[in-house]
């Protein structure tokens, strides 16, 4: 085989294999759909790179907390052994307004911007 028959060949097998193993499999992950995302914490960012959107577990169940652009929560939405619930917050971070469960039932509460309690639903 002659010297310029060999760089042709070498050529064009490094080619292929760079194709084969970088350039197909890229292409076919972005491809495919995943059936399951399995994770103990997930969090989604904003362009900047801060978390806006926090999907968490622990011990007693899991949540998920959306965050202002300052970091501080402004909604959650939680799950516990004995109940869930859902609680918003304003941009200082003091809850204005909760719906929760129980094992004695159901709960809402309304607060003004202090977090002083104004009403409630037992």
């Amino acid at each position: 085989m002659k010297a310029l028959e060999k760089i042709f060949l070498y050529s064009i097998l490094t080619i292929l294999v760079f194709y084969v193993f970088f350039v197909d499999g890229n292409v076919e992950s972005k491809v495919a759909i995943q059936e399951e995302i399995r994770a103990r914490s997930i969090v989604i960012v904003n362009d900047a790179g801060q978390g806006v959107v926090r999907l968490w577990v622990y011990e007693g169940g899991g949540g998920i907390t959306v965050h202002n652009k300052d970091g501080n929560i402004v909604a959650s939405m939680r799950a516990i052994s004995s109940g869930g619930g859902i609680t918003f917050l304003n941009k200082a971070g003091t809850i204005v307004a909760d719906i929760g469960s129980c094992k004695y039932g159901g709960e809402v509460v309304v607060c003004n911007k202090h977090g002083e309690v104004i009403g409630s639903l037992p």
